[in-house]
């Protein structure tokens, strides 16, 4: 666990380590249904990827899932049709869609004789002020320590998580914090563990999520982490209802770059 500097005294706490994107850590079991279920703000970002997990000891990867039924329905009634990606399998899309501030959406697959559904729900979008660095030398190694710069929703609670590419290069670190010491106030916040050097672009975004997805990253960074202080392997905690894994999330984002220089 590591602290973003915060200005005027407070801090954002995030938790790192090295980044399992879909390899889910899996109890030694039956196989199950992955869901990864992502719905964003703007048009062409939102997705749900099905998959079969193995046991722990399988080194054969994830079968990716086709001739499933996906709709996602808003909290108005609106029904939405996700269709396979013809350049993915097991990849549904809606290039159309996109997510509405403080709105539910619930999601409902039908995929080999099941139906899994799951519930979530939109905060406000966040903003990116600005991102900033500093110049840094440590252990006899020269480089720039990217800072993002935001100010926090007061009217809610708030659970972020930042995602930070160097040279189109997504850093393998989480990034993950809450507003509990920064209610409603401006802050800036430092990427430990990502660096740069003069000329490189470094983009940013900024996720706003539930609590219940948060919930869910959190659990899958402590399994990703091989630190002798990580806890025991088991499965991170999911909103999926059903014999699956995995999770469905509802994200306002924004994002921002900027060139070293």
């Amino acid at each position: 666990m590591i602290r973003l500097v915060k200005i005027a005294t407070l801090c954002l706490v995030v938790f790192t380590s090295c980044e399992k994107v879909i390899d889910i850590p899996v109890n030694d079991a039956d196989s199950k249904v992955v869901v990864e279920g992502v719905l964003k703000n703007y048009p062409g970002e939102s997705y749900v990827k099905l998959s079969k997990s193995g046991t722990v000891y399988d080194d054969g990867g994830f079968e990716r899932l086709s001739n499933a039924s996906v709709i996602i329905t808003e909290d108005n009634g609106s029904e939405f049709q996700f269709v396979e990606d013809p350049e993915e399998k097991g990849k549904y899309i809606l290039p159309s869609f996109a997510a509405l501030e403080h709105s539910s959406y619930s999601l409902k697959v039908t995929i080999e004789g099941q139906e899994l559904t799951a519930i979530s729900t939109s905060r406000s979008l966040p903003s990116i002020d600005s991102i900033t660095y500093t110049f840094e030398s440590f252990a006899g190694n020269e480089f720039y320590l990217p800072y993002y710069h935001s100010v926090d929703n007061g009217q809610e609670a708030n659970q972020y998580r930042l995602r930070i590419w160097v040279n189109g290069e997504e850093t393998e670190i989480y990034y993950l914090g809450d507003d509990q010491f920064i209610n409603g106030q401006y802050y800036a916040a430092q990427f430990f563990g990502t660096s740069a050097q003069l000329s490189d672009t470094v983009f940013i975004e900024m996720l706003e999520m539930d609590e219940y997805v948060y919930d869910y990253f959190y659990g899958l960074s402590n399994e990703a982490d091989n630190s002798s202080f990580a806890p025991a392997p088991g499965n991170p905690v999911s909103n999926i209802q059903g014999d699956a894994l995995g999770y469905f999330g509802v994200f306002m984002t924004d994002t921002a770059s900027i060139i070293i220089q």
